[in-house]
């Protein structure tokens, strides 16, 4: 029984370490170029030189983006999507595909991110190309303006928590009164 609650607090504190993990900067990798403007923000992003900057942008606003490869691109498919932390995965914010010859797409894309998402937090934008000149990766770290604690979800998540360690302290009290009863005696 005793092996069972330190496996159990040990799993708990490297789901934590885990999960709490992430990548750090904007990165492009591949023949290809992408950038986007807001609007209203007057923020302007080219993920081939943001580097380890993270952009903090508003809950709403419309972007101007544009994105190009090298040379025509044949058949073609991509995606682009916000990853989430664990254990929420990817959200797709837009797909493509098709056989073309154009290098270049612009267009402007409006946005308003619900309550629920928290501010101050940082969230990871990628997307990928795939065509007959290779493919083409990147993302970029964006922080929605403001502080966690604007968001309902803030709140569940640090009672969850608040939760989890009362879990912990009580998978822990068994061991820790033993120990306190076999050094007094």
């Amino acid at each position: 029984m005793k092996a069972m609650r330190w496996t159990c607090v040990g799993l708990l504190f490297g789901t934590v370490v885990a999960g709490s993990g992430g990548r750090a900067a904007a990165h492009l990798e591949g023949a290809c170029q992408a950038s986007g403007t807001w609007q209203a923000a007057g923020i302007s992003v080219d993920a081939a030189t943001i580097g380890d900057e993270v952009v903090t942008i508003p809950r709403r606003d419309t972007v101007d983006w544009q994105g190009s490869v090298s040379g025509p691109p044949g058949v073609h498919s991509g995606a682009i999507w916000l990853e989430l932390p664990p254990p929420f995965g990817t959200v797709e914010i837009d797909s493509w595909g098709g056989s073309g010859v154009t290098t270049s797409n612009v267009g402007s894309e409006e946005y308003d991110l619900p309550k629920l998402v928290p501010a101050g937090v940082t969230f990871t934008v990628a997307g990928e190309h795939h065509d007959a000149n290779g493919t083409c990766t990147g993302y970029v770290n964006l922080k929605i303006d403001g502080i966690p604690l604007s968001s309902p979800l803030t709140w569940v998540s640090l009672a969850g928590t608040a939760g989890t360690g009362a879990g912990a302290a009580m998978l822990l009290k068994p061991l820790l009164r033993r120990a306190a009863t076999r050094s007094v005696v």
